[in-house]
């Protein structure tokens, strides 16, 4: 966890698997660990969705994933921001997505679905830190690095992304979910005979 700026910090009140699995928020470094938690979840899924939209070999598909991954990306940010609507527009997506998949009878994979319970994890995290207020303005709280790239990536962009490309985020995630919203609803429709089969793109 050291390599992706998630080191312990004495002042956090949980270790990284109970922030992971069932977070709480008692200070300021907890909001800090969690936000940065919240963006490596979404980075490793836009990188997945990424890397398996690519396994087809079909443009369109390959397209398609490119804005899921830019998508799940710019959710990330926003989480590290303290968005809790960013992680809820992100779970709304991917759990569409699943929805998909198990109406076209297929079970979704291990990975998937651990990365569907992460990022509920992920949105209540999200809310609780964006509910979390310092008892006062003298109140101590961590420091946003920009020594190293990891530092840059994951301090430093978030706050230089958002304020712009927050709106575009919102635009994109309905597309997104859109998308995924007729794509189910095409496959429910396949199951009736009345369209063919199209491909799943996450992960």
């Amino acid at each position: 966890m050291e390599s992706l700026n998630l080191s312990g910090n004495n002042r956090r009140s949980d270790g990284w698997l109970k922030s992971l699995l069932w977070p709480t928020v008692e200070n300021a470094w907890d909001v800090n660990y969690l936000g940065q938690q919240g963006f490596w979840i979404c980075l490793l899924i836009a990188v997945a969705t990424l890397l398996w939209s690519l396994f087809p070999g079909s443009p369109i598909v390959a397209l398609l994933g490119l804005f899921s991954a830019l998508f799940y990306f710019l959710g990330g940010v926003g989480v590290r921001q303290g968005s809790w609507p960013a992680a809820l527009v992100v779970s709304i997506a991917y759990g569409i997505s699943l929805m998909t998949s198990l109406a076209a009878g297929s079970l979704p994979g291990l990975p998937s679905l651990i990365f569907g319970a992460i990022l509920l994890t992920n949105l209540r995290a999200a809310f609780l830190a964006s509910e979390w207020k310092p008892a006062g303005p003298d109140e101590d709280t961590p420091q946003r690095f920009n020594e190293t790239l990891v530092d840059k990536l994951v301090d430093q962009l978030p706050a230089r992304l958002w304020p712009v490309l927050q709106i575009p985020f919102y635009v994109l995630g309905g597309i997104v979910i859109l998308v995924t919203t007729l794509s189910l609803a095409a496959v429910v429709a396949h199951r009736f005979g009345l369209l063919p089969s199209i491909p799943s793109t996450h992960p």
